[in-house]
């Protein structure tokens, strides 16, 4: 995947680069594809690139584990934390929980007032409603949270993540 980008950067065709690297097509290819190949030949590609060869090596087989782990996480995980439902890093999840908590007992105490002081002319069950609803909310988000730490996930979801919601300054 990384040659791909690298080559597609120095608009080559993958014909053009296996002659200017002296590989065959066939060995492009499969390095494209996430295959190993051979030492002399990422040697080959980073002369082409202009890159250092033990970058390179690092660049290809780095994404290729961190891949293949996330492959291993049961689907049912990869589908609530990364391009399913949720989509978010773990700080973004702590702090919509926050949010969510906060909503919910502000929503539940206007209810509750309402009951003892009719500030309003409904009897207070939509705040109350809604304010059950945030808790519920929350508390999924807790468990999204949870599973995320249970599978050691959060590094793996990192080439999921489009873009961040509240901020680019951290990583989790």
């Amino acid at each position: 995947m990384f040659v791909r980008v690298l080559r597609q950067r120095f608009r080559l065709s993958q014909e053009r680069l296996a002659e200017r690297s002296g590989l065959s097509l066939r060995t492009i290819q499969r390095v494209e594809a996430g295959h190993r190949i051979s030492y002399a030949s990422l040697r080959a590609l980073a002369e082409v690139f202009e890159v250092d060869v033990d970058k390179l090596e690092r660049e290809l087989y780095a994404m290729d584990k961190t891949t293949e782990d996330y492959k291993e996480l049961p689907l049912w995980v990869r589908l609530v934390l990364g391009r399913g439902w949720v989509s978010s890093s773990r700080r973004e999840l702590i702090f919509t929980e926050v949010i969510l908590v906060v909503l919910g007992v502000l929503l539940v105490g206007v209810s509750i007032a309402d009951r003892f002081w009719s500030l309003i002319d409904d009897p207070g069950r939509s705040a109350l409603y809604s304010g059950l609803l945030m808790f519920m909310f929350a508390y999924l988000t807790s468990v999204c949270i949870r599973i995320g730490d249970r599978y050691a996930a959060w590094p793996l979801l990192g080439h999921t993540q489009p873009r961040k919601f509240f901020g680019n300054s951290e990583e989790d």
